[in-house]
């Protein structure tokens, strides 16, 4: 049952990644004061816009991704960087923004940094066994 998965790993996690970026942004977007005030006096709905707006268009460029036969490696680069950059923003919120986050926003970002984390090392994997099948 995971066979196909497996086989396409990169392409399903892209797909994935995709699917939940852009979700996660046109729901920044359309509750943008709700999350807002969610996470604390340090983020404004303003922010959340911008975010959400990133989101839309980071989970597009998943999708395209996701729908060519074999994503391009400089997109998969791309995309991990992003991953890591948004690993490192969020711990760095995390740390230097601790006193204008809620309990609520400060576990959402973490919960969210880990999932980036998740979702970051799957596309390496994925890239790995890309390259190991190409060498073979």
């Amino acid at each position: 049952m995971l066979d196909p998965i497996k086989r396409n790993l990169l392409k399903y996690t892209l797909l994935v990644d995709g699917i939940v970026c852009t979700a996660a942004g046109a729901g920044f977007l359309g509750f943008s004061s709700l999350v807002a005030e969610m996470i604390g006096p340090a983020s404004t709905g303003g922010v959340i816009v911008a975010l959400g707006a990133f989101l839309v268009l980071w989970g597009l460029f998943h999708l395209a991704m996701s729908r060519q036969d074999m994503a391009s490696a400089g997109g998969v680069r791309v995309a991990i960087a992003g991953d890591a950059l948004w690993i490192v923003g969020s711990i760095a919120v995390l740390v230097m923004g601790w006193d204008g986050l809620t309990s609520i926003g400060a576990a959402f970002i973490a919960v969210m940094t880990v999932a980036v984390a998740d979702i970051m090392l799957l596309k390496m994997k994925g890239m790995s066994d890309r390259r190991r099948v190409a060498v073979v």
